[in-house]
């Protein structure tokens, strides 16, 4: 499920709803490219909820909804999330899926039953080996941290609950209770995590983002289009012309739509740069919209 559909992309616009300069193939386009290039912007995953469910019934490694009629592997590489239920706070990435069974990685801690509620998201989940710090203190790459599914210290397994977790910088700490009292660094690579990251729940402002930038992509395509794009004009002593379609006053929503988008990345500080989205927001990071 894209982040925005091209009715609203073209309601950001004023673009007709049939007989658009732009297919809406075309608009649905350009929302991926701009999914793509938000998540860039900020260097992360946006949980937007792909569908949800009560689960018919759990394995090991699968969550299965009778009849749900999902497109195969549709979810392949998203994150399945328990909501309440049996195995409620569970976090799993879904490395496929049939019409109505998901295959998850790693194994659940408790299996589904028919009474967990689950959610599937557009959320980043990761298995790394990592270097070590010496220290009872460590950052995971990716932010913000959502869950820490699974950690091993030089083949130790660590219970997640006696890690404590700072989620918008991603820093894990090793509690008295952990099963080891550092992040052992005397060999390269002995750390082993699994977590989800991301943002989530999924902020308005950046579903207004990818609209802005999605609409500009539009209305770019459709300045393209104007060469054989005319308009009838009438001249005295009933001379007609015609004219290519006016490329100010489609220039004049394209800078609309840019101050607009440098607004929601950077902040009242917006206006001040640049029209460039390929820069760290240090305005305004993902964390002001949860």
């Amino acid at each position: 499920m894209a982040w925005a559909t091209a009715a609203e992309v073209k309601s950001a616009i004023n673009f007709p709803t049939t007989g658009a300069p732009v297919s809406d193939a075309d608009i649905a386009t350009f929302i991926t490219d701009a999914q793509v290039e938000v998540e860039q912007i900020y260097g992360t995953k946006f949980g937007n909820v792909e569908t949800s469910g009560t689960a018919s019934s759990g394995a090991a490694s699968s969550l299965t909804k009778t009849g749900a009629g999902w497109t195969v592997d549709a979810y392949a590489d998203m994150v399945v999330y328990i909501v309440s239920g049996t195995g409620s706070g569970q976090y799993r990435s879904i490395s496929s899926n049939t019409a109505e069974v998901l295959t998850v990685t790693p194994n659940w801690t408790t299996n589904p039953a028919n009474d967990s509620v689950f959610r599937i998201m557009t959320l980043g989940y990761r298995a790394d080996s990592v270097d070590g710090t010496g220290n009872d203190t460590m950052f995971v790459e990716h932010q913000p941290l959502i869950n820490l599914v699974a950690l091993t210290i030089n083949s130790t397994t660590i219970t997640p609950a006696y890690v404590y977790k700072t989620l918008a910088a991603g820093k894990l700490e090793l509690s008295s209770s952990a099963e080891a009292s550092s992040f052992t660094d005397t060999t390269p690579q002995l750390i082993a995590i699994k977590y989800v990251y991301g943002v989530y729940p999924f902020p308005r402002p950046i579903k207004r983002l990818c609209i802005c930038i999605a609409a500009i992509k539009t209305l770019m395509a459709q300045i393209a289009g104007t060469y054989d794009d005319f308009t009838t004009v009438s001249l005295p002593a009933g001379f007609n012309a015609s004219k290519g379609e006016p490329y100010m006053n489609i220039k004049s929503s394209l800078d609309y739509l840019q101050r607009e988008a440098r607004g929601i990345v950077y902040g009242s500080e917006g206006d001040q740069l640049a029209v460039d989205f390929k820069k760290v927001p240090v305005y305004r990071p993902f964390m002001m919209f949860g």
